[in-house]
């Protein structure tokens, strides 16, 4: 069990490294798993190693000795440098502190390892002052958690929120227990308390697995929906284009004749042939309109890109609301960023805000506030959009950027308008998150890459 749980911390450790090596805060939880996977290495010298090959280490001291040494070595390890690359991890995950204030914070924490490393014997017995330890340990862990928590709770980019949430959920819970057992629990003079830490990390790995493939942990569920989602738009389109091409034929013959045969009733002053003919040059005519705005919707998005301000556009689009939101009682509330310079095509982006904006004042028939913020993240420019209406349903809520799907009933909507605004995002190599709550709003974000954004 020791060797597969030291296996699993480190094959952990790996793969977060692998995810994005050159983040520095990616390089400190991969340190945390390593450095924490010291004391299963331990573990796994004394108590497998040392004693299946105990007759071949007998006729080899040397060996014997080398291999205590590093059991020493890494339980050492472990127990010191755990909290310190923890902390490490939640200081450098912060966007908050300066490049200086981390580099000292960094130099700064490593005096109580160093001085354990000095007052520490290591070998032939390690022998921790545990009263000593807990008290930098302890700090440094709750001191981790709160930066860690302070970032959840700041974190307005939905995407970066929802990763410092499993984030905290996997980390800060497991080693709770973990520096429990390691370190309070010897204070108490229990040192067989680590032993519990193999199901903290095997209940860690159930975990990761399940938030993995429900909420998609490290993007790797959003990846999947979005390659659905893909293939759908790009299906509904060229089939789109066919369904026009035949529909429009055969409802041009039936219009053309229809015309013959108004033509003929007035002529020959047949009134009740007269009237029904002019029901079906008008139904021909709204087969016409409906699947050529259908086809509109669906189009192939063309970027034609230039540099803009998108405050100025979000704040013209709200100008070309304002009848609308004034009918229906509503309050614009706007928080812009107003001299980010954007990349992008800003007749999309225009048409996106006016989708995303009548669908807001669509959900606010009895009044309410719709607010429009733009902020920078750290990965992206975010703008959303967010109104006080009737929201959606927990059902509905995993549909809605599928094509042809709507909840509303109007006969006037195709539920192409989100699929839409998530395929121009698309083009923009953009995302489009959806937040809501039944009778308390929806929020919609876009969120562009910070690559698309000009510094001056």
């Amino acid at each position: 069990m020791l060797v597969f749980v030291l296996f699993t911390i480190w094959a952990l450790g790996f793969f977060v490294l692998f995810t994005d090596p050159r983040h520095t805060a990616i390089r400190w939880a991969s340190a945390t798993a390593f450095v924490g996977g010291g004391g299963f290495l331990s573990g796994v010298i004394d108590e497998y190693v040392l004693v299946i090959w105990a007759d071949t280490f007998a006729q080899h001291p040397d060996w014997l000795q080398a291999l205590t040494f590093l059991s020493r070595l890494a339980s050492f390890v472990c127990q010191v440098g755990l909290p310190y690359t923890f902390l490490m991890f939640a200081v450098h995950s912060s966007d908050s502190l300066s490049r200086k204030v981390k580099r000292i914070t960094q130099y700064f924490a490593l005096i109580p390892p160093l001085i354990m490393l000095v007052i520490t014997p290591l070998y032939p017995v390690l022998s921790f002052n545990y009263w000593i330890m807990v008290a930098w340990v302890i700090p440094y862990f709750l001191a981790a958690c709160s930066i860690l928590i302070i970032l959840y709770r700041q974190e307005k980019d939905p995407l970066v929120k929802k990763n410092r949430f499993y984030t905290n959920l996997l980390i800060i819970v497991p080693l709770f227990f973990v520096f429990t057992f390691i370190y309070v629990m010897r204070i108490q003079n229990d040192y067989e308390a680590w032993r519990y830490n193999t199901f903290v990390v095997a209940i860690q790995f159930i975990f990761i697995v399940a938030v993995s493939l429900k909420y998609g942990f490290l993007g790797v569920r959003l990846r999947v929906e979005k390659k659905r989602l893909d293939s759908t738009l790009r299906a509904m389109t060229s089939g789109a284009q066919i369904v026009n091409h035949t529909i429009k034929n055969e409802v041009g013959k039936i219009a053309l004749y229809a015309d013959r045969m108004h033509a003929y009733a007035e002529k020959t002053n047949q009134s009740d042939l007269k009237e029904d003919t002019q029901v079906l040059i008008e139904s021909s005519q709204h087969i016409l309109n409906m699947v050529g705005r259908i086809q509109e919707q669906l189009r192939e998005v063309v970027l034609r890109e230039d540099q803009v301000f998108p405050s100025q556009i979000i704040t013209q689009v709200m100008h070309t609301l304002q009848p609308y939101t004034e009918k229906n009682r509503i309050e614009v509330s706007l928080e812009l960023q107003e001299e980010v310079l954007l990349v992008c095509d800003p007749v999309q982006l225009r048409e996106v805000l006016t989708n995303l904006g009548m669908n807001a004042i669509e959900a606010m028939k009895a009044g309410g506030i719709l607010q429009v913020q733009m902020f920078l993240s750290k990965k992206h420019l975010v703008i959303a959009i967010t109104d006080t209406g009737t929201g959606i349903s927990k059902e509905n809520l995993p549909h809605v950027l599928d094509p042809f799907f709507s909840t509303k009933r109007t006969g006037h909507n195709f539920g192409l308008g989100l699929s839409y605004c998530y395929h121009v995002m698309q083009k923009h190599q953009g995302l489009l998150e959806l937040s809501s709550e039944p009778g308390k709003g929806t929020t919609v974000f876009l969120l562009f890459p910070k690559k698309r954004i000009v510094h001056e």
